[in-house]
């Protein structure tokens, strides 16, 4: 049986695929039905599990307090969850190690945070930004390589701006087991390694999140390189029901509270999406921003 911390983290990750615009909210978010939300989301449920009075069950999945795995059975086959989905939730309800959810809730106070110095240096970086139907973040691959500056580096800190997410380290390591707050706005968890590395040695990571945001967050992508990475690449995908009136490719004069220096106007191609392979790029913030009128 999954222990508690499981059942809430699996719990979470359903909530914030049930709530955020899209595909699996539409099929229980009806203003017409005249029903509370858990009462909707248990008809959806008892499509896959007919003969069954749901609604508690359905409230105790989505307030974190009980989810056994035929209940996320149901919800997968009710709501349709694809595959990649599917496994996120069963992988969080044994307790993987590669899958973590985050919320603000669990979160340590951010005077706790001691940040240290960095002990590596990117050599690659490859990130996919995708936006939802409502254009807020939805999820954000990264492919990374790093190289230790040091010996005994064993892990590599992930930042993010939201409170609300899912970490899934596909490939490289683990997720580690103590987020924290590092301001009121940024937070983190270190994406622990296979192993650790001597100095001189190389590391390929990819991991990715999967989003929850309360509120919109500034239209934009932006990647701050604190020292230097040889090959950046960056791509925004748009979704067809939220596309911008404008994007530009733009250069900040610093990650906080940053000014445009730069900007290029660009344009999504037919798959709404926007790309730009920056290279070589030396203390410095570069991305993308958008307008939507």
């Amino acid at each position: 049986m999954p222990d508690q911390d499981q059942v809430t983290q699996a719990c979470t990750y359903l909530r914030m695929l049930l709530l955020r615009p899209g595909e699996y909210r539409s099929r229980w978010d009806r203003p017409a039905a005249g029903t509370d939300r858990y009462e909707a989301v248990a008809r959806v449920l008892e499509e896959a599990v007919p003969g069954r009075e749901l609604t508690e069950v359905a409230r105790r999945a989505l307030e974190g307090t009980e989810l056994s795995a035929p209940v996320a059975d149901a919800f997968v086959s009710g709501f349709g969850l694809t595959a990649r989905h599917a496994q996120r939730l069963r992988d969080l309800l044994r307790g993987s190690p590669t899958v973590r959810v985050i919320s603000g809730h669990t979160l340590p106070p951010p005077e706790r945070y001691q940040g240290g110095r960095l002990r590596h240096e990117t050599l690659s970086l490859h990130e996919l930004h995708i936006l939802g139907p409502d254009g807020r973040p939805a999820e954000h691959e990264t492919i990374q390589v790093i190289k230790a500056t040091e010996d005994g580096v064993e892990s590599v800190p992930y930042r993010f701006d939201t409170d609300e997410l899912m970490v899934e380290v596909i490939r490289g390591g683990r997720v580690g087991d103590r987020p924290y707050r590092v301001n009121d706005s940024i937070y983190g968890v270190d994406i622990v390694l296979n192993r650790p590395l001597a100095a001189g040695e190389t590391a390929l990571m990819q991991y990715r999140s999967t989003f929850f945001y309360k509120s919109a967050p500034p239209p934009e992508l932006r990647r701050g390189v604190l020292r230097s990475t040889r090959d950046l690449t960056m791509w925004v995908r748009f979704h067809r029901q939220r596309v911008p009136a404008r994007v530009y490719r733009a250069r900040w004069d610093r990650f906080d509270l940053g000014r445009v220096v730069e900007r290029v106007a660009v344009e999504p191609d037919d798959e709404l999406s926007v790309h730009h392979r920056f290279g070589v790029v030396e203390k410095a913030v570069v991305g993308f921003y958008w307008e939507w009128d």
